[in-house]
């Protein structure tokens, strides 16, 4: 019996070592498999763009039961309409597959709820108007009455906005862009939130009429039936929509591109030129056309006086290949209502003076097929009462008047400076130039590069040189 024990007692101290070790190895596996499968979850689940929109959905859902369920919610019903449509919207996207776009739906929707909760919905607007001229209206995301538009009036995602004839309006985003929309105009505000930057990508969705983008330091963006027109940044583009449903759009500054809306590469546009689209979101080729003359008389803020005799007397550079000239003269900055449309065949055109007022001129050329391009940057000159008035303007007069109202932001570093001046003055803005309309008003949007105390010089100058000069502080925070 000893002898047939003796090896058992090695076999067993052998096997309970191996066991130890099996333990050991077995509890390494296990620690990898968990690493691997959390690096699994990670990779398939938290970071899939479903399960990512999924998730922000459902805390887009529980925001909104919760603005309803709030004692407030008869005075937050606008925003409650906002964010349920945003989130009808996400459900869309998320149905067929656009995964980003569905995010982003959601996380405007929960904005839209917790802005409300927290009292403070319409602190941040997606724009506001800059200027009215004219019949225009607006209303609140297609769901109340129309209202007559007013300066300052805040725009969010959703809201429409029309123009009569005769009417213009400028919008201004948070980023700073401006959209000048013309006469007979309907379009939609529509921001929409980029979730891999953060930042709200301002557009319009435009239904019939015309709109001038002009951008800041970011794009924008005009969505048409059948396609979309990015704007790049420091650029300036033209943006038509007729009753057929077709655009027309055309580079004036800097550049842009248009893509059709049911997909395939985008169309990049320069300085004068112009690509149409049908509702389908067909695009046409590119076209070429003439670049605007350069103006020559009457100078910047020429005066004219009011007589029997009086004239205006316009010139302005030949182009190269054009057939004629459109020239334009407003008393609107906006060319809102015209007092000359013309369509001339020479250089030059005369007009009788018959009014006093500021008034504003530009010129665009027509190619050999009839189609005009882009205006050139407008003039001013201005129409007084008599020769007392211009003799006494020319040494006895004072220095302008210039009042300056308190500087307002329009988001982030952008601030409006306005105020008003004599009529006929010109106007800068820390030695830049400001639109002065025909009344005295000016205003002009300023970016400022630093974080914290920052100083606006203005002045305004008249025809005899006399200048007024005040300053106003703005602090722009981080």
């Amino acid at each position: 019996m000893a002898r047939n024990q003796k090896p058992v007692g090695p076999a067993i101290d052998w096997y309970l070592v191996s066991v130890d070790r099996l333990k050991k190895i077995g509890l390494v596996i296990l620690l990898v498999m968990l690493a691997v499968g959390g690096w699994w979850y990670y990779s398939n689940q938290k970071r899939n763009p479903r399960s990512s929109a999924e998730a922000t959905i459902a805390g887009a859902r529980q925001a909104l039961n919760t603005l309803a369920a709030s004692k407030d919610f008869p005075s937050h019903r606008g925003d409650f309409d906002r964010a349920q449509r945003k989130l009808d919207e996400a459900s869309t996207f998320l149905s067929v597959g656009k995964y980003g776009e569905a995010e982003g739906a959601a996380i405007e929707s929960q904005t839209f709820s917790r802005a409300a909760l927290s009292g403070k919905a319409g602190a941040e607007n997606d724009a506001q108007f800059l200027t009215v001229e004219g019949d225009v209206q607006f209303q609140k995301s297609a769901n109340g009455d129309w209202a007559p538009a007013e300066t300052r009036t805040p725009l969010f995602n959703g809201d429409w906005v029309k123009t009569g004839g005769g009417a213009s309006a400028e919008l201004i985003f948070s980023n700073g862009s401006l959209y000048t929309v013309g006469s007979n105009a309907l379009l939609e505000i529509y921001s929409q939130f980029n979730p891999s930057t953060s930042r709200k990508n301002n557009s319009v969705q435009m239904t019939i009429g015309t709109v001038d983008v002009a951008t800041t330091d970011d794009v924008s963006s005009v969505r048409t039936p059948g396609s979309q027109v990015t704007i790049d940044s420091e650029s300036t583009t033209h943006v038509g929509v007729d009753a057929r449903q077709a655009t027309a759009v055309v580079a004036e500054k800097g550049s842009a591109s248009i893509a059709a809306t049911t997909g395939g590469p985008p169309v990049k546009l320069a300085v004068g030129e112009k690509v149409t689209a049908t509702p389908e979101g067909s695009l046409s080729q590119v076209k070429k056309l003439l670049l605007p003359p350069a103006v020559v008389t009457p100078a910047e803020n020429q005066v004219f006086l009011v007589g029997a005799d009086s004239r205006v007397e316009f010139s302005w550079e030949p182009v190269p290949s054009a057939t004629a000239y459109v020239l334009q003269v407003s008393r609107s900055r906006l060319f809102t209502s015209l007092e000359i449309n013309s369509r001339r065949q020479k250089t030059t055109a005369s007009a009788r003076v018959t009014a006093e007022g500021a008034f504003y001129w530009r010129v665009a050329s027509v190619g050999p097929d009839g189609d005009p391009g882009p205006f050139s940057p407008f003039r001013r000159f201005r129409v007084s009462g008599g020769a007392h008035e211009a003799g006494t303007a020319a040494a006895e007069a004072p220095a302008p008047l210039l009042r300056i109202k308190r500087p307002y932001p329009i988001g982030g570093p952008f601030y409006m400076i306005e105020g008003n001046t004599d009529p006929g003055a010109t106007v800068l803005i820390n030695d830049e130039e400001a639109d002065v309309e025909a009344d005295g008003h000016f205003k002009k949007l300023v970016s400022f590069a630093k974080i914290g105390s920052n100083n606006v010089i203005v002045k305004a100058i008249n025809s005899s040189g006399k200048q007024t000069i005040q300053s106003a502080t703005v602090l722009v925070e981080e």
